[in-house]
């Protein structure tokens, strides 16, 4: 038997939560609205459980990998308003797993119980607070708290933040295979596919679908949080390990990547005023919610390479909606709703 590049994945331990192929829609009115290009939504939001998102093809890898190695507790980082929070504990539940959640932020910045802490409250995680600054430094709280829960006798696996890990990359080279199937049934070959770039696990499986699978598309990441040149030095990282890990044949060299870094305003989880009008346009043009931090600073950067003219007319498109909508229940009516 001839062997494919997804073997090694195909293989791989995995807890199924995503309830088939995600839908590709085509956002006409917004494509229209922006002058062209012919613009499709790659819905991710719609990975059904824990109210969906990217993290959902992430974590049936990862946690695949926990039960197969007997864990019975899940550590997550991630910020208060963690996507990734909500839907671990979602699908730990599903699986049987306890799940601590360790959620940081800089000194002062409010921890209001709604959007996303709401839920995650609501589905019974315990929850850890830590002031973090730098944002993403957590010290030795997580490494701490994962030796005590072990000399309790629990056996415990830490998720790195964002779930970047080559489990977690996994899900998103996988992705691309689905996204291709697409694209013949629609008969349509986009030219770019546009994704939002965090903690990068997202955008690392992308680039390596790219990489082995051949769409007809480019990757673009819009950075959300960090400087280009930051991600591009963590993504040959994390694609060079993850190829090794998932047995494939090829990752990207920095000339291959196209990260902007435009689009991040003032700090994570600024909303912008570019990522408020596309929130705003999507939700009134196709109906369709986008959250401030991810999806939002995405479609922002989506509709300034169109009026930039850097993606021309006459292409076709493709946007991952990677969810997160519960986050905008967190964020300023008034600010979300200025014109």
């Amino acid at each position: 038997m001839t062997s494919t590049p997804l073997a090694t994945i195909e293989g791989m331990p995995r807890f199924r939560a995503l309830l088939g192929p995600t839908p590709l829609e085509e956002a006409k009115a917004l494509s229209h609205h922006l002058g062209g290009p012919r613009i499709f939504l790659k819905r991710d939001d719609l990975t059904a459980v824990g109210l969906g998102g990217n993290k959902v093809r992430k974590l049936e890898f990862i946690i695949g990998r926990v039960l197969a190695e007997g864990g019975d507790t899940l550590v997550v980082i991630g910020g208060y308003q963690s996507n990734l929070a909500r839907i671990s504990t979602a699908m730990a539940i599903r699986a049987g797993l306890k799940v601590e959640l360790v959620l940081g932020g800089v000194p002062g910045e409010p921890r209001d119980v709604t959007g996303n802490l709401l839920l995650s409250h609501l589905l019974g995680a315990n929850i850890h607070y830590v002031e973090t600054e730098p944002r993403w430094e957590f010290g030795s709280y997580v490494d701490d708290l994962a030796a005590r829960l072990e000399s309790e006798g629990r056996k415990v696996a830490v998720m790195p933040l964002g779930g970047a890990t080559p489990e977690g990359i996994a899900g998103y080279v996988l992705a691309t295979a689905e996204l291709m199937q697409q694209f013949d049934e629609q008969q349509i070959a986009p030219s770019r596919l546009i994704v939002s770039v965090g903690s990068g696990g997202t955008y690392c499986g992308l680039v390596l679908g790219e990489c082995n699978l051949g769409p007809s598309y480019k990757v673009t990441g819009i950075s959300v949080s960090r400087p280009a040149d930051y991600l591009r030095d963590a993504t040959i990282a994390a694609t060079a390990a993850a190829r090794d890990a998932l047995g494939l044949s090829h990752a990207p060299t920095v000339s291959m990547l196209d990260i902007n870094d435009a689009y991040v305003g003032d700090h994570y989880g600024a909303l912008t005023d570019q990522a408020r009008e596309a929130i705003q346009l999507v939700a009134r043009l196709e109906g369709v919610f986008l959250d401030p931090v991810y999806s939002g600073k995405g479609m922002s950067g989506l509709i300034g390479l169109i009026r930039s003219g850097e993606i021309g007319p006459d292409e076709t498109v493709v946007f991952l909606h990677t969810g997160g909508s519960p986050a905008l229940f967190a964020y300023d009516a008034a600010r979300l709703l200025a014109s």
